[in-house]
């Protein structure tokens, strides 16, 4: 966010919470019923690209009430208390409205933002984020939430592009400048960086280096006439964005006041668990739940879009899904388009809703690729030789002493259709709770190690998919770092670390974008204090672990 006044609307807040689905506003079908709740899409989002003149497919009062149905997608509590704001609006100009809601938090002006369009046949939203954009670094997004935005149409080929300045701080010291366009095309959320700039003020005097979108170096004045240049020739106007404040509750509609909850708040007991299945191939999911009174089985594509089972059946050609008594769904028949789709239990009762965390299915022989891994572990468990000794012997996590079992997980950590083998304890003491004792990845078929957790250096897997270790090498060096997979290797996404000073004798507090060979380095700015510990807590608060299968 600009630190210019005029251009400041939000600054200052905490944390991004989790986006935690809903089951919607309908009631959930009896477990033998495969009708969908009302507030998500029955079919894959279609793509449109209606020109600015034609008509809107559906009228905007409609689309409206269809974005309000949805509110369980994009408009959540912020368990850090942080205001999240929304607005409608036509950001491509195809006659269909998408909702924005975001929110800017910290002192690091972090902006979180959610995309998602009405669906052309009305039958719900699509999730307009693309996985694959980061900005300013991890799952930060330019200032989206102003009053009015400069806005760019290219007759040429008929896009709109909103323009955004995004903003980064680490301290008093440093803080990252850029001018982003935003594209919405085919129901996609896109960034097109114009150029950067970066102020360093840690040394006597203040140093600004500035480039363009191709990282080569340019002037201030270059910077500051970087959107201009870009659209020159284009239709310029302007956006205005009329942002409300979502509120927690939500505000209900007339005849859904009855629907208040008016018992005890539902309570999952049981998970559903991952499942690598071959071609044809045919399994079972179990969830369970207190208090809950109807259970309705949903799945997810791999871009998160909810689907009812009649409608998963009719994207996956011979899949056959029947919901069972017993809480319990049968999958069978599974063809190979699966791969990567994931089941969940919605539960509704007096209390509200509840929704279980989703199982993931891979189609492939993914348990048999990782056999040794499993097998090793497994071993130490059956033979009692749960010690660290054993286990530097035999290149498995001497982590396994501090706990009773041991379990494992799939999850496709970089969505290539390959799953990871995540392998964590099972009855844990507290501190190795949410630990992953290893991470192994599949190349040419053949697991690969890429992270093993020990005493001093340990790894977490978060909600985000990343990956999450703290490591310690004396009172005054530790380090807290996000990874991501990348090919066959965990690569650094940020840092914030510790170093002695000599000449002070005291800790000094580090935080980078980045790998670097050497700590500190060019990379490294330093931070108070506080804002270490609280971009600590930060990193650490969507830490997770899937549903385990036990191997002892």
């Amino acid at each position: 966010m600009n630190f210019r006044k005029t251009r400041i609307l939000i600054a200052g807040l905490l944390l991004l919470a989790l986006l935690t689905a809903g089951c919607g506003a309908a009631p959930a079908a009896k477990p033998a019923e495969t009708a969908p709740a009302a507030q998500v899409p029955l079919q894959p989002a279609a793509e449109t690209a209606a020109p600015e003149e034609t008509a809107p497919a559906l009228p905007l009062d409609e689309q409206k009430r269809i974005l309000e149905e949805n509110r369980a997608l994009w408009a959540f509590e912020d368990p850090y208390d942080s205001p999240w704001f929304y607005t409608y609006t036509d950001l491509d100009h195809n006659g269909l409205l998408e909702v924005i809601a975001a929110t800017t938090q910290g002192t690091g002006i972090f902006t979180y933002a959610h995309y998602y369009e009405v669906l052309p046949d009305g039958s719900g939203l699509r999730n307009c984020y693309h996985e694959g954009v980061e900005i300013e670094g991890p799952d930060d997004w330019p200032e989206i939430v102003m009053e009015t935005l400069p806005c760019y149409h290219d007759p040429a080929d008929g896009r709109w592009y909103t323009v955004c300045e995004g903003v980064t701080r680490s301290g008093a010291a440093w803080y990252y400048e850029a001018w982003y366009a935003l594209l919405l095309e085919d129901g996609v959320a896109e960034w097109e960086l114009l150029a950067e700039k970066t102020i360093d003020n840690s040394g006597p005097t203040e140093v600004v280096t500035c480039r363009d979108a191709q990282g080569q170096p340019i002037t201030e004045a270059d910077y500051a006439q970087a959107v201009e240049r870009r659209f020159a020739g284009m239709e310029a106007s302007t956006l205005t964005l009329d942002w409300t404040r979502v509120e927690i509750p939500w505000p209900e509609e007339p005849e859904a006041a009855a629907a208040a909850p008016t018992g005890p708040a539902i309570e999952i007991t049981k998970n559903p668990t991952s499942e690598a299945l071959a071609i044809g191939g045919k399994t079972w999911f179990i969830a369970h739940a207190v208090n809950a009174d109807t259970l309705t089985w949903q799945l997810l594509d791999p871009d998160g879009q909810v689907f009812s089972l009649d409608a998963a059946m009719a994207a996956n050609a011979g899949l056959r899904l029947e919901a069972l008594e017993g809480d319990t769904l049968a999958v069978s028949n599974v063809p190979a388009s699966l791969n990567g789709w994931a089941v969940q239990a919605c539960f509704t009762g007096g209390g509200g809703s509840a929704v279980t965390t989703p199982a993931y299915i891979y189609v492939g022989d993914f348990v048999t690729a990782y056999g040794e891994i499993l097998r090793a572990y497994q071993t130490a468990y059956e033979t009692g030789s749960v010690t660290a000794e054993y286990a530097w012997n035999n290149g498995i996590s001497e982590m396994i002493a501090y706990s009773s079992g041991v379990g494992y997980a799939l999850k496709d950590l970089d969505k290539n259709g390959v799953p990871e083998l995540i392998i964590a304890g099972m009855g844990t003491e507290d501190f190795s709770d949410k630990m992953v004792y290893g991470l192994y990845t599949l190349v040419d078929g053949k697991p690969v190690e890429l992270a093993t957790s020990y005493a001093r250096m340990r790894y977490y897997v978060r909600s985000d998919s990343s990956v999450y270790w703290e490591g310690s090498s004396g009172a005054s060096y530790s380090y807290c770092t996000v990874q991501r997979l990348q090919g066959d290797r965990l690569e650094d996404v940020e840092m914030v670390f510790t170093d002695f000073d000599a000449a002070s004798g005291q800790t000094v507090y580090y935080s980078q974008q980045g790998h670097s060979d050497e700590l500190p380095s060019d990379k490294s700015v330093r931070i108070a204090e506080a804002d270490f510990f609280s971009r600590m807590e930060q990193l650490e608060s969507t830490i997770y672990v899937p549903p385990l299968t036990r191997i002892y």
